[in-house]
């Protein structure tokens, strides 16, 4: 007797919004704010990472290749290392999500400030809010693959409006003569390289 096929509560565009959104956190939107002190080095900066994360990528894609397991880099680890190695990638990985959801949830709630200014005059009320925020994310999740999936469709299209709206919007005014290798508080002349540096440490 042969099993049922399994039914795909996410379809394509679902997995994409997963993936974007695990990709598309807090830093696209805080950290313009830290890397205009940099000038054009943010720029070169900016360069840098996207060749690490490339590099990430291609990684990855060579693992899956040639280690066709489930389970991302644990199964990665675990077949190549052993099963402590597998433990330790797999727990630093959880720890660093769950560290992340919290960055990403005080950086909602710092957002949120403009518009209900009581979240950051008054303490209290920030934290509530923050952890009403992760408990939100949380029930979602709780009901299962789709209602997650469908959250997250819906949240990668709200991070993506603005950034795509600034984007065509700002190109308009774009101003090329401020365009100046300017250096950062903590960078010296003539040293570029170092600045750029800095500002890849900041965005990858």
């Amino acid at each position: 007797m042969s099993s049922p096929p399994s039914t795909r509560p996410l379809g394509f565009w679902f997995l994409l919004a997963l993936v974007m959104g695990n990709m598309i956190g807090s830093g696209i939107f805080l950290l313009p704010a830290s890397l205009a002190p940099y000038g054009l080095h943010s720029l070169w900066g900016w360069g840098l990472s996207t060749l690490g994360a490339l590099a990430l990528a291609f990684t990855f894609s060579q693992l899956s290749r040639s280690i066709p397991l489930a389970g991302g880099p644990f199964a990665y680890t675990r077949s190549t290392f052993g099963d402590f190695a597998g433990f330790f990638i797999t727990w630093g990985y959880w720890i660093s999500l769950w560290v992340g959801s919290a960055a990403i949830a005080v950086a909602f709630t710092s957002y949120s400030s403009y518009f209900f200014p009581a979240l950051s005059a008054v303490p209290w009320q920030g934290a509530v809010y923050t952890v009403g925020a992760i408990w939100l994310v949380t029930v979602f999740n709780l009901q299962g693959l789709a209602s997650a999936g469908r959250f997250q469709m819906v949240s990668m299209v709200i991070k993506l409006l603005p950034l795509v709206l600034m984007a065509g919007v700002g190109i308009f005014f774009f101003d090329t003569p401020n365009i100046q290798p300017t250096l950062g508080p903590s960078i010296q002349p003539g040293t570029g390289w170092s600045a750029s540096s800095a500002v890849a440490a900041l965005t990858l």
